[in-house]
Parts: C-alpha cells; sequence; structure tokens
C-alpha cells in the first residue's frame, strides 16, 4: 500500500510560506490601523507595543519611550492609583480594567478605559496585552445624570438599565445577538417615546431597521442614507414641530410630532441611527426643551454603547475570521479543524454519533501552475472552494489542509450518505467551468479518500490518515474516484 510523502514540496513550502507572510501582514495591519488604541507589555512591565492609534492620541513623536510617556500623561491624580493597579495586575497575572484621565495631545484630559490581558509564550506568563478606549463621552453624560437631584431616580434607574445592558452586549458573540439585548432595553428606556434603531448595511446605501418599540413613528424602516439629516451632518437632529422644520426625506409627510434622529458612532466609524418621537408633555416650552435635552442625553449614551458593542464586535469577527480561513479559498483552515474536531468527537462519542471525513485532492494539479501559470492555479483553488461550500451543510466543515489537498468533516452521516456525498462532490467538480484572464482552463476531476468515526479510527489524526491513504488508493485505481478507507480496527 503507497505511503503519504514525508516531506513537503518546495512548490508547496513557497505556497504555505507567501500564505504564512499575507496572514501576518494581514494581522500587523489590523494591530497597527485599529481603531483601538492596542499596547503589549513585556513580563515585567515594560512597553514593547503601541499601535499608531494610541502614539497619535498622546502625539508621541521621536520619544523612545512610550511607556514613560503614557505615565508623563497621566493626570496627577491618577499616577498612583494607577500604578498601583497596574503593580496589583501583573503580580496575580489576571485580567483587569481601569479607568483614568489621560492627556491627549492637545492637552485635554480624557476619560480612557484600559483592559488588559495577560498572555503566555512557552516560558510562562509573557506580559499584557490591551486596549484603550477614550470613554470621555460617556463620562460627561453620566455626570450630566448625576447633576439633577430631581431626577436622581430616573437617573439611577436609567443608570441601571445601561449598566445591565453593556454587561450583555459585552459578552454577545455575534451582532445577531445584539438585537434582542438592544430591542429589550431600548423599550424599557425609551418607553414613552415611539422609535426605532436602524444600522447601515454593507454596502453603506441604506439604512435597515433591526429593533423598533412603542405603538407607532413617523418614519419610513428602509431608507438611503442621505435621505437623514444626521446621517448627512454626523450630529443629531432635532425636530420640535415638523410643520415647521426641515425634515429629513425618511419622515412620513403626515408627522405632526417632534422628532431625534442620532447618530450612532464609535471610533470614528457611523454604524447607525436611533430615532425616537418627542411628543408635546408640558405646555410650557421651557419644560418641554429640558425634557427633550434629557432625552437626548440618554438617548446619546445609549447610543454610544450600542455602537461600541457594534465596532467591537466587528473588529471581533474580523480577528476571528482572519485566525481561522484560508485568505485564498476563505474555507476554514487546518488550525480550525483540529479545534473543531476535539468537540466534534467528543459530542459524537457521548451521543453514539458517527463523523464522515473526505480527504480531497486536485487530480494533475501541478499543470494548472506549470500550463497557465500561478495566478491560474490560485483560480482553480478559489473556484473549488467556492464548489465545496456549495455542497456543505451548515454543520458540515470544509477546509483547506494544505496545497490542492481538502478535509470536509461531515458530522453526524452514515457510510452511504457519505458514498452519496462523495459522489456529488467529484461529479460537481467535472462540471465547473473556470476562466482566467479570458482564458478557459479545462475541467478538473478530484480523488476523493473517505473514513468513518469510529470505525476507522478515534482520534482526528487516525481518521485523516485513513482517509488520506484511500485518497491515495483512488489516485493508483486512475483518479477521478471515490474510495472507502479498510476496516482499520479489524487489521
Amino acid at each position: 500500500m503507497p505511503q503519504k510523502p514525508t516531506s513537503m514540496k518546495k512548490s508547496e513550502l513557497l505556497e504555505e510560506y507567501q500564505a504564512l507572510a499575507v496572514r501576518e501582514a494581514n494581522f500587523r495591519t489590523i494591530a497597527e490601523f485599529s481603531p483601538v488604541m492596542l499596547w503589549m507589555t513585556d513580563g515585567a512591565g515594560k512597553s514593547q507595543f503601541f499601535n499608531r492609534k494610541w502614539l497619535k492620541f498622546i502625539g508621541l513623536t521621536g520619544k523612545s519611550d512610550p511607556g514613560g510617556s503614557w505615565f508623563d500623561a497621566l493626570h496627577p491624580d491618577e499616577r498612583k492609583n494607577c500604578l498601583a493597579s497596574f503593580q496589583t495586575a501583573f503580580k496575580a497575572q489576571l485580567p483587569f480594567q481601569m479607568e483614568y484621565q489621560l492627556r491627549r495631545y492637545d492637552g485635554e484630559y480624557r476619560w480612557i478605559l484600559d483592559t488588559g490581558e495577560p498572555h503566555y509564550d512557552e516560558n510562562g506568563f509573557a506580559g499584557y496585552i490591551g486596549s484603550s478606549q477614550d470613554i470621555t463621552e460617556r463620562k460627561l453624560a453620566e455626570k450630566t445624570l448625576r447633576h439633577s437631584f430631581a431626577e436622581l431616580n430616573r437617573h439611577d434607574r436609567e443608570g441601571s438599565l445601561l449598566a445591565e445592558m453593556s454587561s450583555c452586549l459585552q459578552v454577545c458573540r455575534t451582532i445577531d445577538e445584539t438585537y434582542p439585548v438592544v430591542s429589550l432595553y431600548a423599550k424599557q428606556l425609551f418607553a414613552g417615546h415611539p422609535g426605532f434603531i436602524g444600522v447601515i448595511n454593507n454596502s453603506r446605501s441604506l439604512v435597515e431597521t433591526i429593533v423598533e418599540w412603542g405603538d407607532a413613528h413617523d418614519s419610513e424602516t428602509v431608507f438611503n442614507i442621505e435621505d437623514c439629516w444626521s446621517l448627512r451632518q454626523g450630529r443629531p437632529h432635532w425636530v420640535k414641530n415638523p410643520r415647521q422644520a426641515l425634515n429629513c426625506w425618511h419622515i412620513k409627510q403626515d408627522a405632526s410630532t417632534g422628532y431625534l434622529c442620532l447618530p450612532m458612532t464609535a471610533y470614528g466609524e457611523t454604524r447607525g441611527i436611533i430615532h425616537l418621537q418627542l411628543a408635546t408633555q408640558s405646555s410650557q416650552e421651557t419644560e418641554q426643551e429640558k425634557t427633550f435635552e434629557m432625552i437626548k442625553v440618554l438617548a446619546t449614551t445609549f447610543a454610544n454603547q450600542v455602537a461600541l458593542a457594534l465596532s467591537n464586535l466587528k473588529l471581533r469577527e474580523a480577528l476571528q475570521y482572519q485566525s481561522v480561513r484560508d485568505p485564498l479559498t476563505h474555507l476554514y483552515n487546518r488550525r480550525y479543524l483540529v479545534e473543531s474536531m476535539e468537540r466534534e468527537l467528543a459530542r459524537a462519542k457521548r451521543n453514539q454519533l458517527s463523523i464522515g471525513v473526505i480527504v480531497i485532492d486536485i487530480d494533475h494539479f501541478k499543470k494548472y501552475n506549470d500550463t497557465f501559470g500561478h495566478d491560474a492555479g490560485d483560480a482553480v483553488l478559489r473556484a473549488f472552494g467556492e464548489l465545496l461550500k456549495a455542497q456543505t451543510r451548515r454543520e458540515d466543515i470544509p477546509c483547506r489542509y494544505g496545497g490542492e489537498e481538502f478535509v470536509m468533516v461531515l458530522p453526524g452521516i452514515d457510510e452511504e450518505n457519505l458514498l452519496r456525498r462523495s459522489e456529488s462532490i467529484r461529479k460537481a467538480a467535472k462540471q465547473l467551468t473556470i476562466e482566467h484572464r479570458d482564458q478557459k482552463l479545462g475541467t478538473i476531476t478530484i480523488s476523493l479518500g473517505l473514513a468513518l468515526f469510529p470505525l476507522h479510527g478515534q482520534i482526528l489524526e487516525q481518521l485523516i490518515s485513513a482517509a488520506d491513504t484511500a485518497m491515495y488508493q483512488a489516485k493508483k485505481q486512475g483518479r477521478d474516484q471515490v474510495v472507502l478507507a479498510e476496516n482499520l480496527l479489524n487489521q
């Protein structure tokens, strides 16, 4: 029985090196140009890295010790507590958060929320990786709320709800998870003011409503960005009387009550708007102005928290995507496969389920590189990656394993359906029409090796090995075939 080669070809090593270089460059770009201030220390607390956002905030130029500049920029009243908190965190080697005032490049002291997470290397504790966020607007809004003793109870309730919402938003893992949270707290915070939250779509052309509350409001629920004055100007648009004011185009023509449109912005990027109906509640204009201003402050704090949560999740999703996806095909990478299989195998053992593993190799792939160039070879890999994504269920794990070799994991599948699915993929590959620079690259064929848990192995390495051996058997028998692994447990 043929054995899998133990060493990689030079072209494969070059491809993996280039892919690694691309990933490293992407992560470096994300760190340097992140909309969040990022920093890193060594195990002794000495600064090792500050990104451009942080250096720009401080106004640091031509100095060799950013850590010392951070200490100098601290408000004098904050230095003792900050150092004590920092030293305590290093001693305990635990995550920490602290708030303090830091002097900006223009001399203004701004409130900063610092979050640090310990990181480790092969030698143990290696220091902290952290982010710094300017939370001055939130602090000012909280201070404004505290100043009104007459509204203390209302403020306490609002502050409690906002804190609860912030806590919930911080543990949301996807943007879709934030919508029910925002809806729940918006209905409580703005119970007397119907409205909605709209987010800007991915093409940044439309505002689409994700959350509504109250009986009714006077706005369309989907509209162009240009239809809202607050989005055009990047600031709140407050209308007391729609019959005597400059209205947004998304407001209905028969609107009779005032409204507020407030852009939701974080890290310099607008994510959407919050719209509130401001029905007259007092006959005195001064009292009405005061009421509207309090709603505006609350809405600003609410909008800042929602926008910050959405922005952080966008950044987290981007980082997560980079870490688990192959940059060429956008399939999962080998790292994600290994991590996911631990979970899938544990679930399968617990519930006595089977797992199918397919190892796929594109036949005669080298000829595409030799005949048409490496760009054409990349086009073939991308096209086949799209085919695999189209052939997968939600629970399946399609992965680019390396070079022109792919792996698919199919949880909860039996032998009959594994063979049927594999045949479907093989036939679909032969029907692919791939063009590169207006030139057809010809028909591709694939060889597939199949293995089943627990029949052909108990761990990922055994299953991959069994499927890989079957794949090489398919190549030996003439390629463009599906071969099921032999029962290794009976050998």
